[in-house]
């Protein structure tokens, strides 16, 4: 919501920023290593949307690594900034953004016509996107939960025999999911979309 709100007040100043920034290895591990405290809310901004664009996969864990390809352009594209946040807010412009714990968004927002889309991390990867932000014992709380809304939800989780038998009261369907993150390689894991209705 910073970003958003620079974005808002200062869009003309923001995209400055950038004028004669290049992409590079050295300027993303300079950026990494900077105390976002020590940064105006503009630099903060600027410095947030530099490394989400230039990390691997979009992870802005503990330890973002800088992503490149030897056959395209990088994905931030410092001619067309203005354009792709304004597409962004397009997107945006008709959504409600909670920062709220998943088992209060499901709460609040369950009725009989709503139908959630669940994306955890995958079991096993508990702390993929940061330590404590999802346990092992958030899949318990999950299936509980799910087992007891009036809406309709799916729910996507790597195929294991843990995720099958804690699910186990619900319909499965085997899916095989291609990862763009593959460095090229066209990876496809199994994974199965798991959800209240037929």
């Amino acid at each position: 919501m910073t970003f958003y709100r620079v974005i808002q007040h200062h869009l003309e100043e923001f995209v400055r920023y950038f004028k004669w920034v290049l992409i590079s290895r050295d300027e993303f591990e300079r950026l990494k290593r900077v105390e976002a405290d020590t940064l105006t809310d503009i630099q903060r901004a600027a410095r947030f949307y530099y490394l989400q664009q230039m990390c691997f996969g979009g992870r802005m864990d503990d330890r973002p690594a800088f992503g490149y390809a030897a056959v395209r352009g990088p994905k931030l594209n410092l001619l067309r900034i203005e354009e792709q946040l304004s597409a962004a807010h397009l997107r945006l412009a008709r959504t409600y953004i909670e920062c709220l714990p998943y088992h209060e968004v499901i709460k609040r927002y369950d009725k009989s016509t709503t139908i959630f889309y669940i994306d955890p991390p995958y079991w096993d990867c508990e702390n993929y996107y940061g330590k404590g932000k999802f346990s092992r014992e958030d899949f318990n709380v999950l299936a509980e939960l799910l087992g007891r809304i009036e809406g309709k939800f799916i729910l996507s989780l790597n195929d294991k025999p843990e995720v099958r038998k804690l699910f186990s009261g619900f319909t499965f369907e085997e899916v095989e999911v291609p990862y763009t993150c593959s460095n090229g390689k066209n990876l496809k894991s199994p994974e199965l979309l798991i959800r209240n209705f037929e």
